[in-house]
């Protein structure tokens, strides 16, 4: 049993797909429907570096009242990193 778990462990490590670059989150407040391409200019705008290399994963999060999705005012909400 310990040479499949050992067998198992190799093969789950040679699968695993390494990003090709840091993995960046990021959070904006902002309107229902808002394309990528404007969360990521509004990052830009408010000085984040979202690099050529690697993942952005970017969250925008939208109102809902009465369970319809409202728009929100456009703010950033990623958390700042000390520097």
């Amino acid at each position: 049993m310990q040479n499949l778990l050992t067998r198992l462990g190799r093969l789950e490590t040679a699968i695993i797909v390494k990003p090709p670059g840091p993995v960046r989150r990021f959070v904006v407040q902002g309107p229902h429907g808002m394309s990528t391409e404007e969360a990521t200019t509004f990052l830009r705008e408010q000085g984040h570096d979202l690099g050529g290399n690697g993942i952005n994963i970017i969250r925008v999060i939208v109102g809902a009242e009465g369970g319809r999705p409202t728009d929100l005012p456009l703010a950033d909400l990623t958390p700042r990193q000390p520097e």
